[in-house]
């Protein structure tokens, strides 16, 4: 699916162009050919083949013609129902938030009798949160004193030679 015109922050090369054209080419096999591997890998090595046939087009008129005609067959030619990345709009995925981490409901769904049948594991769980606690703090100590330290140490002034240089001048 093509971007928003508001999500672009630069203007496109024509070799950027041609390579996005040629890998919704490659998705397409994939949509159309789905079911056979060796199918779709002839149909690609065809694809491949179609493009190299124009690589080396010196007239940039016509090099914008074949991208427009590329683009234009893409279209005709898609597949009622592509397939989709599952995160992607319209996949399986889309918009299904993970509200709470796969840690959180281990804490929450398993109840003290349950607890107690797995005695090891729980213990050996709560050990490794506080080790991870732990670390992350040392993290975070050693991330404040060295922000500290930057801010609390004022910036040196540039070298002597280079000061030297400018009043020789």
């Amino acid at each position: 699916m093509e971007s928003p015109a508001w999500m672009f922050t630069k203007a496109l090369s024509h070799r950027q162009k041609v390579m996005r054209l040629y890998k919704r080419c490659l998705r397409f096999c994939e949509d159309w050919y789905g079911g056979d591997a060796l199918e779709v890998r002839y149909q690609m090595v065809i694809m491949r083949a179609r493009f190299d046939a124009h690589r080396d087009e010196q007239d940039s008129r016509k090099a914008q013609l074949l991208l427009a005609d590329g683009f234009k067959q893409l279209w005709s030619k898609r597949h009622p129902q592509p397939s989709r990345f599952q995160f992607d709009l319209g996949g399986s995925a889309y918009d299904q938030d993970q509200l709470e981490s796969r840690d959180t409901v281990l804490d929450m769904n398993y109840s003290f009798p349950e607890r107690e049948q797995f005695p090891y594991y729980f213990n050996k769980r709560e050990l490794r949160k506080k080790e991870l606690l732990d670390h992350w703090a040392k993290i975070e100590k050693a991330w404040d004193d060295e922000l500290s330290s930057i801010q609390t140490t004022l910036p040196e002034e540039k070298s002597t030679a280079t000061t030297d240089k400018a009043s020789a001048k």
